[in-house]
């Protein structure tokens, strides 16, 4: 699992809800996800499913607004998630 880098830029439609950017190789894309899914300015997100020069196709827990569920990101906007469980 890794680990991706985001910026809180407001609140959500709901309370549990936060607004937050993620910097993608076509410019910011914005999203709501859950506050507890947050994480010291990163977001949980899966393996990367795609590989481009610089970049890694990742997919996202929900859809930004503008409707994307992948974005190509630069490879140091993810980290390792160090707590994930690794299998034997």
């Amino acid at each position: 699992m890794m680990l991706l880098k985001i910026e809180k830029v407001g609140e959500g439609l709901h309370p549990s809800e936060t607004l937050v950017a993620i910097k993608t190789k076509h410019g910011a894309e914005e999203l709501a996800v859950d506050s507890q899914a947050l994480r010291n300015g990163t977001l949980p997100v899966g393996w990367p499913v795609g590989r481009s020069a610089d970049y890694l196709l990742v997919e996202l827990p929900r859809p930004t607004g503008s409707g994307a569920k992948r974005v190509w990101v630069q490879k140091d906007e993810l980290v390792p998630d160090k707590t994930a469980r690794k299998t034997a």
